[in-house]
């Protein structure tokens, strides 16, 4: 009932300042499938968001449902509100096949989806794929090339490092010249990528005023392939708990930071040292390797909390979001987290 109420209220928010800044405000949602819910809930919330003019649904995929088969859904359901995957791991699929299913996603879709791809980390692509974690900015370069021809109607020839293919041609026409593709990058080197290649970025625990670094990367590779870095759409994931218990809110979001520093490889880890977070982020990485998980939580700061998440009443949410946006951010995609019982009513 908070969420719904958020999302509604957020929505007049919109429609009553039709004259400021805020009317180009792109507000979506990410992961519409909340614990143990029935699909119908899903359903229900897809429906509620394109009603109430919201800009975008994004699903990703870890070790739980895939992203493609309930973004279909929601795509048979709407007709307006654009979907999207965030993200889907390039070792989980061959090119061929993760090509054909997001050309096919974007014909179902009548032209509004997104393709949001990312390497994940070593942990899930070798121990719940079974592949192995190499070369993983190469890789997905690879894909990308891929996809690019096939969405050109071009013969599949790829002499590549990782695949090799022949005589082969999508045997579909694309619904359009230019499915956007976006990667989910946090490193410097997979950052210049983004902007040589993408036509997006999908951030994870962005931090308002502390990205000047990675939009510097990101300039170097539009820049080194001649484009603009107003051509790359900055569309930042970011967890929202809409409630009135903010101790219980930041305590339920330490968890998941401290997991991301400390199970996920060292991406994270040193993402945290260039947003200014370096000391705290090195004690909860030694205390998570060590097994003390509710040590390594304990560790995360009401600070980092804070700068990389929403928290508070409606009203409170909705001022922190507009940071983001004066940073420099096209899209936010909120990621609702259950409040506390006693939260915001």
């Amino acid at each position: 009932a908070q969420n719904y109420n958020f999302l509604q209220d957020w929505d007049k928010r919109l429609k009553n300042d039709r004259a400021g800044r805020l009317e180009m405000v792109k507000v979506g949602l990410m992961g519409l499938r909340p614990p143990g819910s029935e699909w119908s809930v899903t359903r229900d919330l897809a429906l509620l968001a394109e009603e109430l003019g919201y800009d975008c649904i994004t699903m990703g995929e870890s070790w739980s449902e895939d992203a493609f088969t309930s973004l279909a859904q929601i795509a048979a359901i709407t007709s307006k509100i654009r979907i999207g995957t965030s993200i889907v791991p390039v070792y989980a699929r061959t090119p061929a096949n993760l090509a054909v299913t997001a050309l096919n996603m974007d014909v179902m879709s009548e032209g509004r989806f997104f393709l949001g791809i990312g390497s994940s980390g070593k942990l899930v692509i070798e121990d719940f794929h079974g592949e192995k974690f190499e070369k993983p900015l190469s890789r997905m370069r690879e894909y990308i090339q891929f996809m690019r021809k096939a969405l050109r109607s071009e013969r599949l020839d790829h002499d590549g490092e990782f695949f090799s293919t022949k005589r082969f041609k999508i045997r579909f026409t694309p619904y359009r010249e230019n499915l956007p593709i976006y990667i989910a990058s946090l490193t410097p080197a997979s950052l210049k990528m983004t902007g040589e290649l993408a036509d997006g970025w999908l951030p994870i625990y962005y931090s308002p005023g502390r990205m000047s670094a990675s939009y510097e990367k990101i300039r170097e590779g539009t820049e080194k392939a001649g484009r603009s870095i107003s051509d790359i759409k900055v569309s930042p994931q970011v967890s929202i708990y809409v409630t009135d218990d903010s101790k219980e809110a930041f305590d339920r979001e330490r968890p998941h930071i401290a997991f991301y520093i400390g199970g996920m490889g060292t991406f994270y880890h040193e993402y945290m040292h260039r947003i200014g977070f370096g000391e705290e982020s090195d004690m909860i990485r030694e205390k998570y390797l060590e097994k003390d998980r509710v040590g390594a939580a304990n560790l995360v700061t009401d600070e980092m909390v804070s700068a990389t998440a929403l928290i508070g009443t409606p009203e409170e949410c909705r001022n922190q979001m507009e940071k983001y946006f004066d940073d420099g951010v096209d899209e936010i995609r909120l990621v609702f987290n259950e409040p506390s019982a006693e939260g915001y009513e």
